[in-house]
């Protein structure tokens, strides 16, 4: 059986390991509601031309390599992509052999709606993203209305480059989002069979 970079592993509401609230994941996978209705997630070996673009231009002092996909071993597992209760989320829990690279190093650069998603930090990488306190590497997202984003992994080297811009390595991610019901566009998603 194909290994897919993106494996459906719904699982009930629970706790994301983010200290943000909601405190707890929707759950399962609900795609419509209330007027919404979810994107299908699209895997996406390397970002688009607008997205390096976007991220190069709101940070000009990292330096942003795509190695082209996920890893061999690495996969997303999908624990909620439901729409409730008038709010989206999105839960993703990284399944990846943690010798390749140390989960500590390991982060999350989105772009939504046309611009970095950072919390207005610093640093390019998304805020709920990463190692969790839960000692899972995860993503959480959730949002109201309508939303396009993507996100990649990212690999936070610890190196920088000849002119001293810190070297971030961005891997596989995914496009994903809502619209309002009816208007939902075809996609190429790839979440695989279900798998815990």
């Amino acid at each position: 059986m194909a290994t897919f970079p993106i494996v459906a592993a719904y699982a009930p509401s629970g706790p994301h390991g983010w200290p943000v609230t909601p405190t707890q994941t929707v759950g399962g996978h609900v795609t419509e509601a209330e007027g919404a209705e979810l994107a299908e997630l699209a895997y996406s070996q390397i970002p688009d031309d607008e997205f390096r673009a976007t991220l190069d231009r709101a940070f000009p002092d990292f330096s942003f390599f795509y190695l082209g996909g996920l890893l061999g071993h690495y996969r997303f597992k999908v624990r909620s992509h439901s729409v409730a209760d008038g709010r989206a989320d999105l839960y993703v829990v990284l399944d990846a052999d943690k010798e390749t690279l140390d989960p500590a190093t390991l982060r999350w650069v989105q772009i939504a709606d046309g611009t970095v998603d950072n919390a207005g930090r610093s640093h390019p990488f998304y805020a709920t993203g990463g190692l969790a306190s839960d000692g899972l590497v995860s993503f959480y997202a959730t949002w109201s209305g309508v939303r396009t984003a993507k996100a990649y992994l990212a690999h936070d080297t610890g190196h920088r480059d000849r002119i001293g811009r810190d070297i971030v390595t961005v891997l596989g991610g995914f496009a994903y989002g809502s619209t309002p019901v009816g208007a939902r566009s075809a996609s190429a998603a790839t979440i695989g069979a279900s798998s815990a």
